[in-house]
């Protein structure tokens, strides 16, 4: 075993839980180099044995570290995508514009700054958008810079 301090389970737990809301059970699992099923019953509550335990711990401590800022733009589009997909492909273009202009409402709301992938999304699909029907400032009737 190696000399660095091992991450708590419920750390690991917590962390491999997150990546995988972001992405996919499959896609997590395939990073760590465990079964999807290993990995399943790890997020539901199990103890993993001793070699997934340092698979888990090695994921960590090249992935599972990284803070959730860096997330793509492309990433994190797909996911907005993903929320919308159930609608009918005429509506959706107008759904995902609705979602971020309410994530930038939020953003505004608490005074914090607009992540890069915020942003991105937002010059993607709402700057310059001439849309009939949609108004180039907010509902609110305020104008926003990015």
């Amino acid at each position: 075993m190696s000399e660095r301090p091992l991450t708590s389970l419920e750390r690991l737990r917590e962390t491999v839980a997150l990546r995988v809301q972001a992405t996919s059970l499959r896609a997590v699992a395939r990073q760590v180099g465990m079964s999807p099923s290993g990995l399943e019953k790890f997020l539901s509550g199990g103890t993993p044995y001793s070699r997934s335990r340092q698979k888990l711990q090695d994921w960590w401590d090249r992935e599972g570290s990284r803070p959730r800022s860096e997330l793509s733009p492309e990433g994190i589009e797909v996911a907005v995508g993903a929320l919308v997909r159930d609608l009918p492909a005429e509506h959706r273009a107008e759904a995902v514009q609705r979602l971020v202009r309410a994530l930038r409402d939020v953003y505004d709301e608490q005074g914090a700054e607009f992540p890069t992938w915020l942003n991105s999304l937002a010059g993607t699909w709402i700057a310059g958008e001439h849309d009939p029907g949609i108004e180039e400032d907010d509902p609110r009737g305020e104008a926003h810079d990015d």
